[in-house]
């Protein structure tokens, strides 16, 4: 029976690892058809390149925020399904900057702290400060899943307010927002108008613990 099990799981875990390739896939070859460049690193890429996608709200503080304990748990929940999927918020990023980031806090870290070289992000006690080009982009990332999804913020309003002004809208950006729009029918209202940002009301963040 415990073989049984085992079995079960292993398959369980082939089916949604399979499935989460096949949506990564499909995500890069519509919004990245000729290839572009990753957000941390801005390493370019190919559209044959293996380059890995990552969710700028992660999946396990996303499955607490529905009530499940993990994100497989939360795959029946059509609300969780359709954040988790918003190609607003997924973003082409390098394998090692993906596991760099990976359960870690977005916040700001001491001046003194030394960035990666190659990528010029700051990591420290599962707290990940990003590289100025990319800290507008998670910020419109992040603000728009708060207005259009009520979602708790992952760390305080102030800060994605003023990442927001420090790393204005860049022409990729534009191209990215138009691109969603045809595949997904929708904008994000936070790179048509940066200002709406400073127009938001702050809320408590989500429980900062470490999963």
């Amino acid at each position: 029976m415990h073989r049984v099990s085992l079995g079960l799981s292993a398959i369980f875990l082939l089916i949604g690892t399979s499935f989460a390739d096949s949506a990564d896939d499909l995500f890069l070859q519509q919004l990245y058809p000729e290839g572009g460049k990753t957000l941390y690193c801005q390493e370019p890429f190919h559209k044959d390149s293996r380059v890995s996608v990552e969710e700028i709200y992660d999946e396990r503080r996303l499955a607490k925020h529905f009530g499940c304990r993990s994100g497989r748990l939360c795959r029946g929940n059509k609300d969780f399904t359709e954040i988790q999927q918003d190609r607003h918020t997924r973003f082409p990023v390098t394998t090692k900057a993906e596991l760099v980031r990976r359960r870690t806090l977005f916040g700001d870290l001491p001046a003194n702290l030394t960035a990666d070289t190659e990528c010029g992000y700051k990591q420290s006690f599962q707290v990940f400060e990003p590289p100025k080009h990319a800290k507008g982009d998670i910020a419109r990332a992040m603000l728009y899943l708060y207005d259009r999804y009520d979602l708790p913020l992952i760390g305080t309003l102030e800060m994605y307010q003023r990442w927001n002004r420090e790393d204005p809208v860049d022409d990729e950006e534009k191209r990215r927002n138009n691109e969603i729009e045809r595949f997904q029918g929708n904008r994000n209202p936070f790179i048509d108008d940066p200002g709406k940002a400073d127009n938001l009301k702050g809320s408590s963040p989500l429980n900062m613990q470490f999963p």
